[in-house]
């Protein structure tokens, strides 16, 4: 008796657990007699009965389930104590809770399986940015012994991610630049808007152009600016200057201005070299401030009396060539200056000479060899200057 009722349920099990679990589950009716049961038992009884066993099979059945193992939790005596018809609903519970229990077995290695991977795959991205910014790119990637096979799976997606976005980040900042070029306001395509890097690298390569743009355009204003400084013109900045512009023709105006100044004082220094006293230049009589610049000059030159002494001696001077100090050889006033005073030193000493050696009676022929001699020299030193 034992074995064929033992024979009975594991048909039933087979038969449930090939059906629809959803449409077999069914609360009986008052009209079921399968229990068996006296007149006096009521449907709530009935639904409450079928409730437990239900509950029963499906606590069971999850556990089995998520072990993946059917049958696992009975034993030579489950069932052996229930009816067909609560066999039955006992069954029921156990065949949708064994589906509940490896559903939940299943989501939770799927979740397991996407973490392993999302965490291999962030750090693949991280070491394929590295290896690209270090030119060290792996061609192939050699697994991880110690990490799962899904991990290892994601560390190759990412590296391999990382190394076409940096290529694609290669032409964004090329594209960037490209554009900062020729507009002012930046407009990201869609290709490159969709990724941080690849976003990044546009933006840099827009804003290196637009600086370099803007550097380009400083210069031309700071040179306008210093030409209109230099040229003693009133400041009047260009309508299209704004902002950093305006400041870079300022800026121009106020070198332009310093470098005028400087020169028209040094223009002042070496007029004092050509004359004695202070005269200002016809082309700066308009020009009150320049004016002012040139006479500081002029007075500002402590050296003209010190060279010209130095000079007429060095003209006086019996057998002394022409050397102008090296502190004036580049001014050509001071040279002029110099050569002048030289010549009236020699003058001097050609007079001194001729005068004595006319009183000790030496003959005149002598005179007019040193004479000569004189002028060759001052031939030589003259080609010398000139050179």
């Amino acid at each position: 008796m034992m074995k064929k009722k033992l024979a009975v349920i594991s048909t039933a099990c087979l038969l449930i657990l090939a059906s629809d679990p959803v449409s077999s589950y069914a609360t009986p009716d008052s009209s079921s007699d399968i229990l068996d049961q006296p007149t006096s038992v009521t449907n709530e009884d009935v639904k409450a009965i079928f409730d437990s066993l239900y509950q029963e099979g499906y606590s069971l059945g999850e556990e089995d389930g998520y072990a993946e193992k059917k049958f696992e939790q009975f034993d030579q005596t489950t069932g052996l104590d229930k009816s067909s018809e609560e066999f039955t609903w006992f069954m029921m519970g156990y065949t949708v809770g064994y589906k509940k229990g490896q559903q939940q077995k299943e989501e939770e290695l799927k979740t397991e399986q996407e973490n392993e991977m999302a965490a291999g795959e962030e750090e693949g991205y991280q070491q394929g940015i590295l290896d690209y910014k270090h030119a060290t790119i792996q061609s192939e990637i050699a697994p991880f012994p110690s990490k799962s096979s899904d991990w290892n799976k994601g560390y190759v997606q990412g590296y391999k991610k990382a190394i076409s976005l940096m290529d694609l980040s290669v032409k964004a900042k090329k594209e960037g630049y490209d554009q900062g070029l020729e507009n002012d306001s930046m407009s990201v395509p869609s290709m490159y808007d969709d990724e941080d890097v690849t976003r990044q690298a546009f933006t840099e390569g827009f804003e290196t152009a637009q600086a370099e743009v803007l550097n380009q355009q400083k210069k031309q204003f700071e040179k306008q600016g210093y030409v209109q400084g230099y040229h003693d013109l009133s400041l009047k900045v260009p309508a299209q200057a704004e902002g950093e512009l305006q400041t870079a023709f300022e800026q121009g105006y106020e070198k332009g201005q310093k470098q005028k100044q400087k020169d028209v004082k040094a223009d002042g220094y070496d007029s004092a070299f050509t004359y004695q006293t202070y005269r200002a230049p016809k082309s700066l009589q308009d020009k009150p401030e320049l004016v002012k610049w040139y006479k500081a000059g002029f007075y500002s030159n402590k050296d003209v009396k010190s060279l010209q002494q130095k000079a007429y001696k060095d003209g006086w001077k019996l057998g002394k060539e022409m050397s102008v100090p090296k502190k004036y050889k580049q001014n050509k006033a001071a040279v002029a200056m110099y050569k002048k005073y030289f010549e009236q030193g020699q003058k001097k000493q050609d007079k001194t000479v001729s005068h004595i050696l006319l009183g000790s009676g030496i003959v005149l022929t002598l005179v007019a060899l040193i004479t000569l001699w004189r002028l060759r020299r001052r031939k030589n030193e003259e080609t010398t200057l000139d050179s």
